[in-house]
């Protein structure tokens, strides 16, 4: 049967219409109704789409160049938020107050002869060497202080030099022998030191059976620092407890704050130090500090620690 050229015309234009339909609902079905999750297509639960920054994974369709067309790298610059790394709580700090003890000075705890030297803290650098040394006469028999090497004097960072100066004089004058029997050493001085108490001490980590120091590792010792001084009434080969009994090492307990200095190691406080009790050896730290310190029996460890010096 022909159809006159109006039939036909009429008869194409339903066929385009119902062919328009039909694809467009096969387009909504399938395609529109799939969502990109974490780089891949799938079908619509529906359920909300998911955010696809959540995964941290850029969609699949990208450009020749490997990069997210422009539009979309604006949008992933709005959606897409890095997540914020943990800033680690800081040590709480003490008060003076909540220690039972009085307000502690106003210093500047940077300073340096506030310098904390100890097992847990090795010189920075590690081989530090004190800019300038002095060198001192061991037995305080005259009061002159050197600037040029000399081996029969004990060497001293040249800041403390003056008040250890003005302590041994006043332990002289209160007729008592002082020998100044150790003062700086090297990093390299402290090595060769901590081998040779290890071995004749049958030990390898520098420490007794209480698990504290009787020898610092090289970079850990407090000599280096040229901060420090172990002072006995004459030439002693071996340090040992015998030595707390010395009328000298028990005059400078006593008095040594009024010259800046404390004792470092008391035997009471091991537990903190973690170094075993040593009765000659004496750190300057300036008279403030010192007196603060001998008159609330802290050692240095725990004054650092009221400013917040873990």
């Amino acid at each position: 049967m022909r159809y006159s050229r109006p039939v036909r015309i009429i008869l194409g234009i339903l066929c385009l219409a119902l062919l328009f339909w039909v694809t467009d609902r096969w387009y909504n079905n399938s395609v529109m109704s799939y969502d990109i999750v974490n780089g891949v297509i799938k079908k619509d639960s529906g359920e909300k789409p998911t955010d696809i920054s959540d995964s941290g994974e850029e969609p699949a369709d990208m450009s020749d160049s490997g990069e997210a067309p422009e539009e979309e790298q604006e949008a992933s610059a709005v959606v897409v938020k890095p997540a914020e790394e943990a800033k680690p709580e800081r040590p709480e700090v003490k008060k003076a107050a909540e220690l039972g003890l009085p307000e502690p000075p106003e210093i500047d705890i940077n300073e340096w002869q506030y310098v904390l030297v100890n097992g847990d803290h090795p010189m920075d650098p590690i081989d530090y060497e004190p800019s300038e040394l002095a060198y001192l006469n061991m037995t305080g028999d005259d009061t002159e202080i050197m600037t040029t090497f000399d081996p029969n004097r004990q060497m001293v960072d040249i800041r403390i030099a003056q008040p250890l100066v003005n302590m041994v004089q006043a332990c002289k004058a209160a007729g008592l022998p002082v020998y100044l029997s150790s003062g700086y050493r090297s990093y390299a001085i402290q090595a060769a030191n901590f081998e040779r108490v290890c071995y004749n001490n049958g030990i390898t980590d520098g420490k007794n059976a209480e698990g504290n120091y009787i020898t610092m590792p090289a970079g850990c010792s407090e000599h280096q620092s040229g901060l420090c001084i172990d002072i006995t009434d004459y030439y002693h080969e071996i340090k040992n407890d015998e030595l707390a009994q010395l009328p000298t090492v028990q005059w400078l307990a006593e008095h040594c704050a009024d010259y800046g200095f404390v004792l470092r190691f008391p035997y009471d406080k091991t537990n903190i130090t973690h170094v075993m009790g040593e009765a000659w050896h004496f750190r300057y730290v300036g008279e403030e500090a010192a007196k603060y310190m001998t008159e609330n029996n802290l050692v240095l460890e725990e004054f650092l620690a009221l400013y917040g010096v873990e």
